[in-house]
C-alpha cells in the first residue's frame, strides 16, 4: 500500500517540484526569466523527452534546457549520482544477471531437454527475446536518468509497471536473502576438522532411516527404493529447515535461531554494500561479479579429474533432437532465458539510470549476455562432472542423482563434496560460490526499490541529511523481519509458495506490458530516435522487429502457457515435495502425506493475491493517469509535452 501510494502520488510530486521551482524564477528580474516567460519561448518546440539524461554535460539536457524552458528548471533541480568508472556499471549488471539459477537450472534443463540439443531453443530465445527486453531497459534508464517508477514520466499511463517492479523486486528479497541464508549455514558448517555434518547420521536431528554413502552403496536394489534417506537429505530438511516440526502454513512453528543470525548476517552484507548507493555496490562488485567465474573454473578442474565425471558430462551435452519435437523444450528455454538476464524486473533500468547518458549500453548488453551464456555453460560442466562422480560412488545412474532448485545444490552436491580428499576445502569453495552469486542478485534487488522509491521521496526531502541511509535502513530491517517467517520451521512452505507466485507469471507480464508500452504507446520511432540522440546510431531493422513484434509475441505465448499451468489443479505449484519420508508428519497433517503437502485453499488464495496485487497495480494506475489527466491522449504523453497537448486540443 505504500509504494502505491508513492506511485499515486508521483504526478503531484513532479507537478510540486515543477511549480515551486517555477515561483522562484518568476521573483528574480533577470533577462534570463523574462526570456523564459515570453511567447517566443512558449513557441518552441521540445526536443525528444528521453533524450535529456541530466547528469553534467555529457547529456543533451543542456540542449533540452535551451529550447524548453519548463524543461530547464528539472535540469536545475535534479542532481544525480553515477557510477564511479564505466567498469562499475558493467560488473554490477553482469553479477545481477548472473545468479544461482545459472547454477542449479540451466544445467538440469539442459539434461532434461536433449543435452547439446536443449541449446538450439536456449541461443534462439536469447537472441530474439531476452537480449533485445535486456537493452531496452538498459536504454530507458540511461538516456531517462530516472529508476523504474519515474522513468514512466514518458508515459503516464504506464507508471504502474514500474510499482509492480518494486512490488516484485522486495517480494522476492524476502525469499531470495533466505537462501543466501542457508548458504552461510552450510559454509560455517564446513569449517570443520574432522567428517562434514551432512556426512554422518550420528546428528540428534538423525533418524533411524538415514544411511550414509557407503551404507548405501552396500544396500540391495530393494532396500534402495524403501525409505532409507542419504545424510545429506536428512541435514538440509531436519537440520538446516527442521521441516518435520511444522505441519504445514497453520502451524510455522519457532524461528530457527541460527537461520535467523545468518539472515541478519544477509541483510548486514547488502546495507553495507548499498548504503551509499552505486559508489559503494559499484566496489563491492569487483568481488561478488568476478569471484564466481574464478571458483567454477577451480571447481571444474577438480571435477574433471574425478571417476566418472565423463560419464556426467556427457549426459550434460549428448544431443538428443528428437527432444525438440515437443513444445516443452522451447517454453522452458524462453523462461530460463528470461530469469537468466534479469529483464523486466527493472534492476538493470535502475542501474543503467546511474550511467552517463552517452554511454554504450548497446556494447554493454552484448557483453552482459555472453557473459551470462558463459557463466551458464560453465555450471553445467562443473554441476555434471560432479553428478557423474555422485553416480560412480552411489552406483545408481547420473539420472536418479541428478535434481534442480534447492535440492541440486544443498543435497545433491554437497554429499558428492564431502567423499573428496580435504572436502572442507572443496565445500568452503562451493558454497563461497553460491553466497556471491547470491548477493549480487541481491543487491540488484534491493537498489531496484531504493533507486525507484527513492526518484520520489529524496528530492523533496533533500534538505534533510543521510536521507538515501535512512531509507536503505527502514527497507533492509522490514525484509529482514519479514525474511524471520520463513526461518521457521515451516518457512519452506513460504519459501515455496512465493518462489512461484512472487516472480512467476508477474514478471513474464511486466515484461510484456513494457514492451508494448515503449513500442505502441510512447512509440519505436521516439524509442530509435532517443538512442540516435545519445548513442549515436539507430537501431537496426533486427532490433525494431523484436522491440515492436516478435518479442511481444513470445512473451505472450509464455503467458498463455504458464496461466495453464497456474490453472492446473495438479500443478507442481500447489504442493511441495519432500526429499525424504517423514513418518512423523501423517498423523498431525491434514493436506497430503508422508511425501507431499498440499497447499490448502487459503494458500493457494494467498499465492494468487500476491500475484494479483502485483498485476493489479499496472490497470489500476493506468485508469488513475487517464482520470487525473482527464485525458487519455495526456496519459500516453510524455508530461513535458502536455503543453502541446494542450495546445491541439
Amino acid at each position: 500500500l505504500w509504494l502505491a501510494a508513492c506511485g499515486l502520488l508521483a504526478p503531484f510530486v513532479h507537478n510540486n517540484r515543477l511549480n515551486a521551482a517555477q515561483a522562484q524564477m518568476s521573483d528574480q528580474s533577470s533577462p534570463e526569466a523574462a526570456s523564459a516567460d515570453s511567447p517566443a519561448a512558449e513557441e518552441r518546440s521540445p526536443l525528444a523527452p528521453l533524450s535529456s539524461g541530466g547528469v553534467g554535460g555529457n547529456s543533451t539536457a543542456s540542449n533540452v534546457a535551451q529550447d524548453d524552458p519548463e524543461f530547464e528548471v528539472e535540469v536545475a533541480v535534479d542532481e544525480r549520482e553515477s557510477w564511479g568508472t564505466k567498469i562499475d556499471f558493467l560488473l554490477s549488471i553482469i553479477g545481477f544477471a548472473v545468479d544461482l539459477a545459472n547454477v542449479w537450472r540451466f544445467p538440469y534443463l539442459c539434461y532434461k531437454y536433449g543435452g547439446g540439443a536443449f541449446l538450439l531453443p536456449y541461443f534462439l530465445m536469447n537472441i530474439f527475446q531476452a537480449v533485445p527486453l535486456f537493452y531496452m531497459e538498459l536504454v530507458l534508464g540511461q538516456v531517462n536518468q530516472h529508476g523504474p517508477i519515474r522513468v514512466w514520466d514518458i508515459c503516464p499511463l504506464a507508471r504502474g509497471i514500474g510499482l509492480a517492479q518494486n512490488l516484485m523486486t522486495y517480494l522476492v528479497a524476502f525469499y531470495y536473502n533466505v537462501i543466501i541464508a542457508w548458504c552461510f549455514l552450510f559454509l560455517f558448517n564446513s569449517f570443520s576438522t574432522t567428517t562434514l555434518p551432512w556426512m554422518k547420521c550420528d546428528n540428534a536431528f538423525n533418524t533411524e532411516w538415514c544411511v550414509t554413502v557407503e551404507q548405501y552403496k552396500n544396500l540391495t536394489m530393494q532396500n534402495r527404493s524403501a525409505k532409507y534417506v542419504l545424510a545429506s537429505e536428512e541435514f538440509f530438511e531436519r537440520g538446516v529447515l527442521a521441516i518435520h516440526e511444522s505441519v504445514g502454513l497453520s502451524n510455522l512453528g519457532q524461528p530457527r535461531l541460527l537461520l535467523v543470525i545468518c539472515c541478519m548476517i544477509v541483510f548486514t552484507c547488502l546495507y553495507f554494500s548499498l548504503w551509499k548507493g552505486v559508489k559503494t555496490s559499484g566496489k563491492v562488485v569487483y568481488i561478488t561479479a568476478t569471484m564466481p567465474y574464478i571458483l567454477l573454473s577451480i571447481l571444474l578442474v577438480n571435477g574433471a579429474r574425478l571417476p566418472g565425471a565423463s560419464k556426467g558430462i556427457k549426459y550434460f551435452i549428448n544431443p538428443d533432437l528428437s527432444k525438440l519435437n515437443s513444445i516443452d523444450p522451447w517454453i522452458e528455454a524462453a523462461i530460463q532465458v528470461f530469469y537468466s538476464t534479469g529483464a523486466g524486473f527493472g534492476v538493470h533500468l535502475s542501474y543503467a539510470s546511474y550511467s552517463r547518458p552517452k554511454n554504450n549500453c548497446y556494447r554493454d548488453c552484448l557483453i552482459t549476455a555472453a557473459a551470462n551464456a558463459a557463466a551458464s555453460f560453465l555450471a553445467g560442466f562443473v554441476v555434471f562432472s560432479y553428478l557423474g562422480y555422485m553416480s560412480e560412488i552411489t552406483g545408481k545412474p547420473v539420472d536418479q542423482v541428478t535434481a534442480e532448485g534447492p535440492g541440486l545444490v544443498f543435497q545433491v552436491y554437497p554429499i558428492a563434496i564431502g567423499t573428496l580428499p580435504v572436502a572442507p576445502l572443496w565445500s568452503i569453495l562451493f558454497f563461497s560460490l553460491l553466497i556471491t552469486l547470491g548477493l549480487d542478485s541481491a543487491m540488484g534487488g534491493m537498489e531496484c526499490l531504493l533507486t525507484g522509491v527513492g526518484d520520489l521521496i529524496e528530492k523533496p526531502l533533500r534538505r534533510y541529511k543521510n536521507v538515501r541511509e535512512i531509507f536503505t535502513v527502514c527497507v533492509i530491517v522490514f525484509a529482514f523481519f519479514m525474511s524471520i517467517f520463513l526461518c521457521t520451521q515451516g518457512g519452506m512452505y513460504i519459501w515455496n509458495l512465493l518462489n512461484n507466485f512472487s516472480a512467476g507469471l508477474s514478471i513474464i507480464v511486466v515484461a510484456f506490458s513494457q514492451a508494448i508500452a515503449v513500442s505502441w504507446f510512447y512509440g519505436l520511432d521516439q524509442f530509435c530516435k532517443d538512442i540516435k540522440d545519445n548513442l549515436g546510431f539507430s537501431p537496426g531493422i533486427f532490433w525494431r522487429l523484436c522491440w515492436k513484434f516478435i518479442s511481444p509475441v513470445f512473451i505472450l505465448v509464455i503467458i498463455v502457457f504458464n496461466i495453464v499451468i497456474l490453472m492446473d489443479s495438479s500443478s507442481f505449484l500447489y504442493f511441495y515435495k519432500y526429499t525424504e519420508y517423514h513418518p512423523e508428519l501423517f498423523a498431525n497433517r491434514t493436506e497430503g502425506n508422508n511425501y507431499f503437502y498440499f497447499y490448502p485453499t487459503g494458500g493457494k488464495l494467498i499465492g494468487w493475491g500476491i500475484c494479483a496485487i502485483q498485476l493489479g497495480m499496472i490497470p489500476a494506475l493506468a485508469v488513475y493517469a487517464i482520470v487525473s489527466y482527464k485525458s487519455l491522449a495526456k496519459a500516453i504523453t510524455p508530461i513535458r509535452d502536455h503543453r502541446l497537448v494542450d495546445s491541439v486540443t
